[in-house]
């Protein structure tokens, strides 16, 4: 799924029902895809290990993502808290408290 809406900036389709649960990769996935905001909150993500730069500049984006499973996928917490996974998403304002980071070291880059 990587860079699948890629500089698609008009994208905002209802895509909650899609099984994620096999996607390794969402790298640059919604990358300036500024007017997507739609609730993704129920994708399985527990197999991706890259999702960097995965909401950079989606503008407009702000849903609850807080369930999702990042636990067990410890490359996945390097990549996107590394790597500016939510860059220039200015809309984003959720609380993602839950998510298990205790083993980042660097978050550079994470929020605008």
């Amino acid at each position: 799924m990587s860079e699948l809406f890629y500089d698609q900036w008009t994208f905002n389709y209802d895509i909650s029902e899609w099984d994620t649960s096999s996607v390794t990769n969402m790298s640059l996935m919604f990358f300036y895809a500024e007017d997507f905001n739609q609730d993704i909150s129920n994708w399985d993500v527990s197999n991706v290990n890259d999702m960097s730069y995965m909401f950079e500049i989606a503008r407009s984006f702000n849903q609850d993502i807080s369930n999702w499973n990042v636990v067990q996928c410890d490359y996945y917490i390097q990549t996107i808290l590394a790597t500016g996974m939510f860059e220039i998403a200015r809309s984003f304002n959720q609380d993602i408290s839950s998510w298990d980071v205790s083993s980042v070291t660097d978050m550079k880059g994470m929020f605008p």
